[in-house]
């Protein structure tokens, strides 16, 4: 059996670093990673993400919680030779759609749909083959059927997707 490839999004980090209730689920992913069990992993967009000092300085963080970075979509002003993908031009039209599907879907209150940064994140999943995109973002939850059926993505709450390797994986202890 192949080991998963896990992309998790940017608030992930946030819950987990801001030690906020949901960190535990964040932990969890990290103690899977570590033991070999799935491959965790961030896109470089994910600095676009995460600008800020004191959670940028974090970043630096990652491969000491068993968390790689890919490369992502090439954009201009932030392209890297050498780690930068070529983007997809059906998954670029398709956003356009699913961006005012997304809004539609989450009307009201502080959600809003996913922005560059979000698209970003999930085209270079697509374009890396990777079998898992986890967020708690609402404006994405709400078109993970759509990104199924059109390009193969899977989307899941973290809480999900640890559910999914079983009820052991959840009763494990909280601590790393």
């Amino acid at each position: 059996m192949s080991i998963q490839k896990v992309t998790i999004d940017a608030n992930l980090l946030h819950e987990y670093w801001k030690q906020r209730k949901r960190r535990g689920f964040v932990e969890k992913l990290v103690r899977l990673a570590r033991d070999g069990k799935i491959e965790l992993a961030v896109t470089a967009r994910i600095h676009e993400d995460i600008p800020h000092s004191p959670l940028a300085d974090k970043l630096n963080e990652l491969s000491q919680l068993s968390i790689m970075e890919t490369g992502t979509v090439a954009r201009i002003g932030y392209w890297v030779i050498g780690r930068d993908l070529f983007g997809d031009h059906t998954f670029v039209e398709v956003i356009h759609t699913l961006t005012e599907l997304a809004a539609e879907r989450i009307k009201g209150g502080r959600k809003r749909p996913p922005d560059w940064r979000d698209w970003d994140h999930l085209h270079s999943h697509y374009l890396l083959k990777r079998d898992v995109f986890l967020t708690w973002d609402e404006g994405i939850l709400s078109v993970a059927e759509e990104l199924e059926t059109s390009f193969g993505i899977i989307v899941m709450k973290p809480e999900d997707y640890l559910q999914t390797l079983g009820p052991e994986i959840m009763k494990e202890g909280q601590d790393l």
